[in-house]
């Protein structure tokens, strides 16, 4: 086996092996998500809504849905303020940016951190 061969294939293997690393590191972060349907006498909630509406899969992006709902359920946050937020980012992830199309989440966490550190509230 020439040099340049065994070379190729070492490298190849290590790809394939830091990949999978690197790709189960990603699926440890990834919960199942645990969403309540919407009942006719039971609205579906305003957490679910942030979940499903914006795309949020990582438990960084769930756990930001949780604790904007808790400081709107606290009266901390204006609801008023949340929805137009997640309005705009769901508009702007219609748009293909860079070649590329991105979750609604992306565009709504800074959005939102940005408009509530105006009325002085922390979303960390």
């Amino acid at each position: 086996m020439s040099l340049l061969r065994y070379v190729t294939l070492v490298i190849f293997a290590f790809a394939m092996f830091a990949g999978d690393r690197i790709h189960r590191s990603v699926a440890d972060e990834v919960d199942p998500l645990v969403i309540t349907p919407a009942k006719p006498d039971q609205p579906i909630t305003l957490r679910d809504r942030l979940v499903v509406g914006l795309q949020a899969r990582l438990k960084s992006e769930v756990d930001f849905c949780d604790n904007v709902a808790d400081k709107v359920n606290t009266g901390a946050l204006p609801q008023r303020l949340v929805d137009e937020t997640f309005f705009w980012a769901r508009q702007r992830a219609n748009s293909i940016r860079n070649g590329h199309k991105y979750r609604p989440i992306v565009y709504f966490q800074p959005g939102l951190r940005a408009r509530a550190d105006k009325l002085h509230v922390s979303l960390n």
